[in-house]
């Protein structure tokens, strides 16, 4: 059994001897909205009325969507994740949904692509390049002795064969003449639930000028040795595409079926030349999914020219791939970051054009690129061992990777990571299985909050592990850091992580969310170790208790009901209400009422996320006995403060007078009904 510590400083663990799960359902195949609609709020791109929840049970979820009115349209249950439609904005709806006993409730996020626009290289021929950098046809940089070394692991039988890899991108050209031998048989929509087997119907359904990226990355890892155009660097290995844009922009549960899809399907590689939206929640589940059955996911660093976390490359067991040019320098637009593995060519690569873009071959630039790269080798590696893990996969190509390359020429640094990936250095290197890296750790850490009230799961905390000896800053510093957010049992996993000690850290609710005081909060630090060759079936357990205000996803208005001026609660002059919520029905609206004198001076002001935190955007209305509006306001002061309201009016009357509190969506027309909105109503005389 694990133990449970409160602040010691020091946490103790166990291994958790659960058995394996069994064989999970299918999942549902209902099709989705062929073209939901897809709205913007508070920074996030989501399906306006869409919820996303990962739940315990059948009847977690139906408890869910009966609080949600809405309806369960979609399930993974190898993750244990659903959709729920809903009426109305699924921003507002997701956080009723975390009372209901949910793991998590979010919206269903979505990422637009980024389109990097291809050269076409008709002109391009042999005669143009050393001869070492013809395979097949036309020159390929990338594949010579300098840069990924192909020809040294294919000499020694590194092909890629028997290996399936994936790509959740936008669809690839099964049909193009250097793609279509490699082939798996099977492509998947996530939007349809549609598997395709005919290569004719998927191209003709998909084929749209926009959609081009699915084609270059794919032939980058498996376009075939036939002689035409260009070779891949596992040029054996089988593809399966998935679709995650069309040309617009797949959501997160959209994202997570087609990553489980193509796991049950047989890939052992999952590339993603893409970043953005949520990668939390849904996607983590699924690459956890992926991992815990021994498929290696890739993604690329990214194209800020930041150093940065973006993810899905800063989740924990994810490969991260930044990009090099032909010169073995990094690309300058190529995201830095702890978390990169490893670097590929990722400039003037020469790439199949889709056939119907008029086919042929492309020179394109992009980490989008060099990710493919870096899952082929993943695919030699597996060729060679089956039954490595994530992580020693992982391993294997950083240990053979050229460190001279980078800001550090002797190791690791935060552009390129290990080095340049060197495959004939792998086939050297990797000939016999015993030689692989010890298997990597899998953590699962639980945290609770406790105080006078008891014991509360630590929903919306955030944990991290942080390697012992990090320099805080230093660009040549590979100690690995982790982080993730709980889920509402307090639950969070790290899969496919270097095995050693981690400094834990643990924090309470997250501020921005529920409000409140940093005290509130609670902190957590102590250490936890990641033992090589826990599984996730078999992780590595912590748990923390945490002395922190409760997280309350259901809270008591002391005012309600207040819904009518016939209702109103009395305010006085130089008084401030208790804590008051916005919550409750789609339309919360709550009424206060105050005598005045004629020429009184007031000033009311809605205490609200600007300096109480929560999320409420609030909005207040003043008016006169009879509900005429005499002024109202969104946004306090002029030029705009922030998002709290604030009111100054001289009464033209003695009388009686309303403040009416709402938020902003709800004065505009939609609904708001989130525990988080909290808010104080203040109201002063100022002469």
């Amino acid at each position: 059994m694990s133990k449970t510590l409160k602040m010691t400083g020091v946490l103790t663990l166990s291994v958790l001897l659960a058995a394996c799960s069994t064989t999970p359902a299918p999942t549902t195949s209902t099709p989705l909205s062929p073209e939901p609609t897809v709205v913007s709020s508070a920074g996030l791109t989501y399906v306006q009325n869409e919820v996303v929840v990962g739940y315990q049970s059948d009847a977690d979820l139906q408890a869910a969507a009966q609080m949600l009115r809405g309806e369960v349209v979609r399930r993974i249950p190898e993750i244990r994740t659903a959709l729920i439609r809903v009426d109305g904005d699924a921003l507002k709806a997701a956080a009723r949904a975390q009372a209901s006993g949910v793991r998590y409730a979010s919206v269903n996020a979505v990422m637009t692509p980024e389109r990097t626009p291809a050269v076409t290289s008709e002109r391009l021929n042999a005669q143009a390049a050393a001869a070492d950098q013809v395979f097949d046809k036309l020159p390929q940089y990338a594949l010579d002795p300098r840069h990924l070394n192909a020809k040294a692991a294919w000499d020694r039988g590194l092909t890629g064969k028997g290996v399936t890899v994936a790509l959740i991108d936008d669809p690839a050209d099964v049909t193009h003449p250097d793609l279509a031998p490699n082939w798996g048989g099977k492509a998947f929509d996530p939007r349809q639930a549609k598997t395709y087997t005919d290569g004719k119907a998927w191209s003709d359904y998909f084929k749209k000028p926009e959609n081009s990226h699915g084609t270059f990355v794919s032939s980058s890892m498996i376009a075939a040795k036939n002689g035409e155009g260009i070779v891949g660097l596992a040029y054996e290995a089988k593809f399966l595409p998935v679709v995650m844009f069309n040309p617009g922009a797949y959501s997160s549960f959209e994202i997570a079926l087609g990553a489980v899809w193509a796991t049950n399907n047989g890939a052992r590689v999952i590339n993603n030349s893409w970043g953005g939206g949520v990668s939390f929640g849904p996607v983590k589940d699924a690459f956890d999914y992926a991992m815990s059955r021994g498929t290696t996911i890739v993604a690329s660093m990214g194209n800020s020219y930041h150093d940065e976390f973006q993810y899905p490359a800063a989740l924990p067991g994810v490969i991260a791939s930044g990009a090099l040019d032909a010169s073995n320098r990094k690309v300058t637009f190529s995201t830095s970051g702890r978390h990169i593995s490893s670097a590929a060519p990722g400039q003037d690569t020469i790439l199949a054009n889709p056939t119907w873009r008029g086919g042929g071959f492309a020179l394109i630039s992009g980490t989008s690129f060099s990710s493919p790269y870096t899952s082929a080798v993943a695919a030699l590696v597996l060729q060679k061992c089956p039954a490595a893990t994530p992580y020693q996969v992982r391993r294997v190509m950083e240990t053979t990777a050229d460190g001279s390359v980078g800001s550090n020429p002797n190791g690791f640094d935060r552009e390129t990571g290990w080095g340049r990936l060197d495959a004939g250095k792998i086939a050297e290197t990797l000939t016999d299985c015993a030689k692989l890296p010890a298997p990597g750790a899998n953590v699962h850490v639980n945290l609770a909050y406790v105080n006078g009230r008891g014991t509360q799961a630590g929903l919306l905390g955030d944990v991290i592990l942080r390697g012992q000896g990090l320099r805080a800053g230093a660009t040549d510093d590979a100690t690995p850091l982790y982080v993730s957010p709980t889920d509402a049992n307090g639950d969070v996993r790290f899969s496919e992580i270097r095995p050693g000690t981690y400094d834990l850290y643990v924090a309470g609710p997250d501020l921005t969310s529920t409000g409140g005081s940093t005290e509130d909060r609670g902190t957590f630090v102590g250490t936890v170790v990641a033992t090589s060759g826990s599984t996730y079936f078999r992780p590595d357990e912590a748990r923390v208790l945490l002395p922190a205000t409760f997280v309350d996803t259901n809270p008591v208005d002391p005012y309600e009901p207040n819904d009518s001026a016939a209702e109103a609660k009395a305010i006085a002059y130089g008084a401030t209400t208790q804590q008051a919520y916005i919550f409750g029905s789609p339309q919360d609206v709550d009424y206060f009422q105050f005598t005045g004198a004629a020429g009184d001076q007031i000033k009311a002001e809605m205490l609200a996320a600007a300096q109480l935190g929560g999320k409420l955007d609030a909005y207040l209305t003043l008016l006169d006995a009879s509900g005429k509006v005499l002024a109202e306001n969104d946004d306090r002061g002029t030029p705009r403060i922030d998002s709290d309201a604030e009111v100054t009016f001289t009464l033209p009357a003695a009388g009686t007078y309303y403040l009416r509190a709402t938020s902003y969506a709800i004065a505009e027309g939609g609904s708001d009904s989130n525990p988080f909105n909290k808010y104080k109503l203040k109201l002063s005389k100022l002469n």
